[in-house]
């Protein structure tokens, strides 16, 4: 199994050359590649990573918190911070060909809600698109073929 971080960044304006993307991970045992995270600056890069898959980790919520379709964005003084939707993150997977998203680090709406119903709008949500999408849960084991 390797290892390649990608970026070691959080949600900062400062940039240093060891540090200026996103944090992202790349995992990679044998053929299957999966990303972990990809921040905005992600977008047009995933041709040269080709990942099977992508875990999203940062679909919590915020205020009451919606985790599906609620834009995560806010601001920080004049900078905008925060995740963008998984609509909008499901999206970016279809432009990038990345088949796969799994979504964890869950907020309220997901720890709380319907299971079932969510569980639905997600996948729709994600074959209007032509991905396939999960939400991860506790012991969840997922092999990627």
């Amino acid at each position: 199994m390797k290892l390649t971080f990608l970026g070691t960044r959080g949600e900062i304006e400062a940039r240093t050359r060891r540090h200026r993307m996103h944090s992202s991970l790349l995992l990679s045992y044998r053929r299957a590649r999966v990303m972990i995270d990809c921040g905005l600056d992600w977008l047009g890069k995933f041709e040269r990573l080709h990942p099977d898959a992508i875990v999203l980790t940062h679909a919590h919520y915020i205020g009451d918190g919606a985790t599906l379709t609620r834009s995560f964005v806010r601001k920080r003084g004049h900078t905008l911070i925060g995740h963008a939707t998984v609509r909008t993150q499901l999206g970016w997977c279809t432009k990038e060909g990345v088949p796969r998203a799994v979504i964890t680090h869950c907020g309220s709406e997901i720890v709380t809600g319907d299971e079932h119903k969510l569980t639905k709008k997600l996948k729709a949500l994600a074959a209007e698109r032509g991905v396939k999408a999960s939400i991860a849960y506790d012991g969840m084991k997922l092999t990627l073929r």
